[in-house]
């Protein structure tokens, strides 16, 4: 009796152990290690700097870095505010972004906009911010509405306060 109630207990054992043994195996994944990011991020901010002093502030919603491609995305939400002389000058936002980890410029995709203090207002779904120069420029198409005039066109280029800018292939309605 004794010997079948160990029998029992060892068969029980056996399957329990047999059963779990593929449930602690990792699943096999086809993206290398190289598709993989290097580090991740949520509810995020990062700071662009020179010389001490803040050129843009950065925040998303997730982030992640991928150094071997020498990239950083973005994807839920990305704001950027960006200051001149210490004080907040215009805030960009969009959807989805791509930083190079280089140059430090910025490219937001999907709903893009675009508002300086002034009031005026740029609207695209495309934007790259050149680190660098501390300018816009898009080549897709652009709306720009400022308390005298909306303009919109294909393809532009402006500082990043939009107080100086340039739209190609221009149409738009002007106040008199």
């Amino acid at each position: 009796m004794k010997f079948m109630k160990y029998f029992y207990i060892l068969v029980v054992l056996g399957l329990v152990f047999a059963s779990c043994d593929d449930k602690f195996k990792p699943s096999r994944s086809d993206l290398s290690i190289t598709d993989s990011p290097s580090q991740e991020s949520w509810n995020s901010t990062v700071s662009f700097s020179d010389s001490g002093i803040t050129k843009a502030v950065l925040t998303a919603g997730h982030i992640s870095v991928y150094t071997t491609k020498g990239y950083t995305l973005i994807d839920s939400g990305a704001k950027v505010d960006f200051f001149k002389n210490g004080e907040k000058a215009s805030v960009l936002t969009g959807k989805k972004g791509k930083v190079d980890d280089k140059t430090k410029d910025i490219e937001i995709y999907d709903s893009v906009t675009v508002v300086n203090n002034e009031g005026s207002e740029l609207k695209t779904q495309k934007l790259l911010w050149k680190n660098k120069t501390q300018t816009v420029s898009s080549d897709e198409f652009v709306s720009i509405k400022t308390p005298n005039e909306t303009i919109e066109g294909i393809g532009f280029e402006s500082d990043q306060n939009l107080k100086n800018y340039k739209i190609y292939k221009v149409t738009g309605t002007f106040a008199k």
